[in-house]
């Protein structure tokens, strides 16, 4: 019994020392309690805008369309790794009017097949002109960036593959400037 009376004794003595001592008043009011001032604010005028306006020229356009060409002639655009054209074109002797819109060289070739896929490849994913044969068709001269040529091919029905074959550590055609069409 001794020992619980010293340890009543001892917790009420805790329970005091933590009460604080201080003798002023404490605040009562309640946290949540909303100021005395509940008037709205003054309405005001929204700031200045203090930038000046400023003049942006539009984004230039970076799809890729075939330029114009006359009636009967087939226009081909190229640039880095695309080419733009017809997917569909007449069969018998068809004019090509090709033009490099990329910023490095190119140039346009024709073989007979379905895709690059099938045509025979040599070092960095050229396509192996000498071992097409006959289903190679030609091809344009390099074309430096703006530079245009017009050439012609008889082209049989069937299908074909366009491509640009200038080859470096990877081809053009490795890197995807291949098309397939089909002429009919």
């Amino acid at each position: 019994m001794r020992r619980i009376s010293a340890l009543l004794t001892v917790s009420l003595l805790a329970l005091t020392a933590c009460g604080g001592g201080s003798d002023d008043a404490a605040d009562t009011t309640p946290a949540t309690e909303a100021p005395a001032d509940t008037e709205a604010p003054a309405e005001t005028e929204p700031p200045a805008d203090t930038t000046a306006p400023v003049e942006t020229e539009p984004a230039p356009d970076t799809t890729m369309a075939p330029p114009d060409a006359p009636d009967g002639v087939v226009s081909v655009g190229l640039a880095e790794w695309a080419i733009e054209t017809d997917l569909e074109i007449a069969a018998g002797t068809v004019t090509f009017d090709v033009s490099n819109k990329g910023d490095f060289p190119h140039h346009f070739a024709i073989a007979r097949g379905t895709s690059y896929e099938e045509l025979p490849q040599i070092g960095g994913g050229a396509i192996d002109e000498d071992a097409l044969g006959d289903d190679f068709i030609g091809r344009t001269e390099n074309l430096q960036s703006g530079e245009t040529e017009i050439i012609e091919f008889d082209l049989d029905p069937g299908n074909y593959v366009f491509f640009c074959n200038i080859a470096a550590t990877v081809s053009h055609a490795a890197q995807g400037q291949v098309l397939a069409v089909t002429v009919g």
